[in-house]
């Protein structure tokens, strides 16, 4: 019998989740869905490219489905940690390729005393060719998504930030 009543418990969350939902402060000087601009070869604007969502939005559900998939998500108790991403630049541009760009400041703190325990600073570029056969824009999109999973990705599982997420050793 202690097997089955131990089954049919609810399973306790990991020591680790203890992270509430990420904020995203957005400082770029563009309107929240700007995703980029498609330019010529010489400079000149084409071509503005949006995102259907906010960018700060979609920086927000990138981290919380990484925190979620870690188990450092605090879904069913109250947390006792912050997560802050300010958002300096993110934006893809489309020359003769397609170049993505990122400066986010990622800050982990304690709630109750904002004292910091993690601040790592993300930026990255990457940059793909561009499929002639494929709109643009959709291009533009596909790559915003999936740099944007790479970077909350490495941020995550940065030494430093795992280091603060385990708990103290005792002994």
């Amino acid at each position: 019998m202690p097997w089955l009543a131990a089954a049919c418990t609810a399973p306790t969350p990991p020591a680790n989740a203890a992270i509430g939902l990420p904020q995203v402060l957005d400082r770029r000087r563009a309107k929240p869905d700007w995703l980029g601009e498609v330019r010529g070869t010489d400079g000149s604007f084409r071509e503005t490219l949006t995102a259907p969502y906010p960018i700060a939005r979609l920086v927000q559900q990138r981290f919380t489905a990484g925190l979620e998939q870690r188990g450092e998500l605090a879904l069913d108790a109250a947390p006792t940690l912050g997560l802050r991403l300010t958002l300096h630049r993110f934006e893809i541009v489309a020359v003769t390729d397609l170049a993505a760009f990122a400066d986010i400041d990622m800050l982990l703190y304690d709630l109750a005393s904002g004292r910091e325990r993690d601040r790592q600073p993300l930026q990255n570029a990457t940059a793909v060719a561009l499929d002639p056969a494929t709109p643009i824009a959709a291009q533009a999109q596909t790559l915003a998504l999936g740099f944007l999973a790479t970077l909350a990705r490495n941020a995550l599982d940065a030494p430093q930030f795992r280091d603060v997420m385990q708990p103290p050793r005792v002994g």
